[in-house]
């Protein structure tokens, strides 16, 4: 069985003293496509920013690639930056910059590479995505579906082991939204990565989806963990099958 990349262990979130989820516990193996989902407001986009460290824990433990995650401490936190890429929720490109300064920037940053070894890599990176060409186009010049792919080529700027998508299908027509679908699941089979996708699109869930969790904000935990597939099917939780039968509660 493929070893944990990423361990959370009894993991309490909230703000200004109070508690959003509380002694969350969950492993996210190596190569697979993990999905974090829940009704709204229920604190997945909040959970994805503890994991890559932009939030503090209230209390409990995030561990990604044998390493504890701890902003405090700045050599390991930038050894784990170094390790993951994300993709923001709306791709988060900056609008004054053309696709190649925003894929370059990272890579410039992080790295000691030329500018023609870096202008390269960029090409590669956008290859990957499928906007080969489109290094200098800006961000207005694209529509939705182009922005998001090139946010992911973006996060994998660095070659990144394990990637982090914040709703990577929002707001994408059901055509865009299928072509996203099949590009994260050729990324996750050509590079071999980890994908941790937070999302509610369920044509996506079950596309991409191999494991997931399904954060609840009533009890503030997690009330499913597994294949969505089998959860939609076998759950004894009325609130997971109301959410992936999607059913309104007064039919559940």
């Amino acid at each position: 069985m493929t070893s944990p990349v990423i361990s959370v262990r009894g993991l309490t979130m909230g703000f200004g003293g109070q508690t959003l989820m509380e002694n969350l516990d969950f492993d996210i193996l190596g190569g697979e496509i993990f999905v974090i989902l829940g009704g709204s407001g229920c604190g997945k986009s909040t959970l994805l920013k503890h994991l890559v460290g932009l939030h503090k824990p209230m209390s409990g433990s995030i561990t990604i690639a044998g390493m504890r995650m701890d902003p405090g401490d700045t050599e390991t936190f930038h050894r784990i930056l170094a390790c993951i890429g994300v993709m923001y929720q709306g791709g988060a490109l900056f609008s004054s910059m053309t696709l190649g300064e925003n894929v370059a920037l990272p890579i410039a940053e992080y790295s000691d590479l030329d500018q023609g070894d870096i202008a390269d890599l960029v090409r590669l990176k956008l290859r990957q995505v499928g906007l080969e060409g489109f290094e200098h186009h800006l961000p207005e010049e694209l529509s939705g579906g182009m922005k998001k792919r090139a946010a992911i080529a973006r996060a994998l700027a660095l070659n990144p082991g394990i990637l982090f998508l914040d709703e990577p299908s929002a707001g994408l027509d059901p055509i865009s939204s299928a072509e996203l679908d099949a590009l994260i699941l050729r990324l996750n089979r050509t590079l071999g990565a980890t994908f941790v996708v937070v999302t509610h699109e369920l044509s996506s869930i079950f596309t991409i989806a191999g494991r997931v969790i399904m954060l609840d904000k009533k009890s503030k935990s997690i009330i499913a963990e597994g294949d969505p597939r089998v959860l939609r099917d076998t759950s004894p939780h009325p609130f997971v099958r109301q959410f992936f039968n999607r059913r309104p509660e007064m039919e559940a």
